[in-house]
């Protein structure tokens, strides 16, 4: 989730009582940090019929903030980490190696929950782990090596030039409208051979290549008509899908050098050959049932009537629990700094 501009960076309370070590002038406790007091979270959010939103005006993403989406975002975590068998993609072990003099630095753009920073801070101990986000809803105790703040990933980062070793950026682009303005600044505050790394969920019908044929519009009607209409409101918002374009952006920035481009296939359903593959696809069935019906405000906010929002959900959700072979493909990116 991608604003609060540069200038004053709140960062979230933390009990920890870290300090960067002043080695290399980028301490996590600078005076450009002030403190997020209890009384000032409610001004991050807004209530709309029952439902928790960021309170940051133009900025375009739809989606709730609430405990709801949270637990679908951390479940997600989960989901994708089975599919990949790992949190990563990339030489991230050769990049966060152990280096005399300095300690290693990673930012993780539209942090969310924060789960993805807490699991990776867990495994890389010495390395230090910063998380932005425009909401304050990532955890407010953490270990020494992890630091949240509020920030808009779209605007200028605060870290100076090559500070940064490892920046990931993992299902923004419903809070992204300029990829590559934000691709820019990522490139700025990575060190040279630095990695970047994009994750993204594909909004398209896509079937097992492997084992079905299915044609998205005859097949599965409701869920294409869902994705369609989807994604021209999001489109009206700013937010084009352009996810499958990054690779392309990267490439052409002229700011990394080769590129690597991964499609994983996440079954949807339970019509897999194996017990683990029906088991990840009821997961992701019930987390995409979530995931459309929280698209019901930004829905409504395009005009759409509730009996038509209601129609276009369940007939997503009751396609994906009854067409075999459907997948959903997150596609990853990764490059190196030049």
């Amino acid at each position: 989730m991608g604003n609060d501009g540069p200038g004053t960076w709140p960062s979230y309370p933390s009990n920890n009582g870290s300090q960067d070590d002043p080695e290399d002038g980028l301490s996590d406790a600078s005076s450009v940090l002030t403190q997020l007091g209890n009384e000032e979270f409610p001004r991050y959010f807004s209530e709309r019929e029952g439902r928790l939103f960021h309170a940051h005006g133009s900025l375009p993403y739809p989606m709730p903030v609430d405990g709801g989406e949270q637990t679908r975002l951390n479940a997600l975590h989960h989901i994708l980490r089975e599919r990949l068998n790992s949190h990563y993609g990339g030489p991230v072990r050769d990049v966060l190696a152990g280096e005399p003099g300095r300690h290693k630095r990673v930012l993780d753009l539209c942090t969310g929950t924060g789960t993805w920073v807490m699991d990776m801070a867990s495994m890389f101990t010495n390395v230090r782990f910063s998380g932005i986000d425009i909401v304050p809803i990532a955890p407010r105790t953490t270990p020494r090596n992890v630091h949240f703040e509020i920030a808009d990933a779209t605007q200028p980062l605060r870290w100076p030039d090559g500070t940064m070793d490892f920046v990931h950026a993992r299902n923004v682009s419903m809070a992204v409208a300029d990829y590559r303005r934000m691709l820019t600044e990522a490139a700025r505050v990575l060190r040279r051979g630095g990695l970047f790394f994009s994750g993204e969920i594909l909004r398209k019908v896509t079937f097992d290549p492997d084992h079905f044929a299915g044609e998205p519009a005859v097949e599965a009607p409701r869920t294409e008509n869902f994705y369609r209409i989807i994604n021209r409101a999001l489109a009206f918002r700013g937010l084009t899908n352009y996810a499958e374009e990054i690779a392309e952006y990267i490439y052409t920035s002229g700011q990394f050098g080769s590129v690597r481009r991964d499609n994983y296939a996440i079954p949807i359903g339970e019509w897999s050959s194996s017990s683990s593959g029906r088991r990840l696809g009821a997961r992701y069935r019930d987390n995409l049932a979530m995931f459309a019906w929280n698209f019901a405000p930004m829905l409504k906010d395009a005009g759409h009537s509730d009996s038509f929002i209601e129609e276009i959900i369940e007939g997503f959700v009751d396609d994906m629990g009854s067409v075999r072979g459907m997948v959903g493909v997150y596609q990853t990116v990764w490059a190196r700094r030049c």
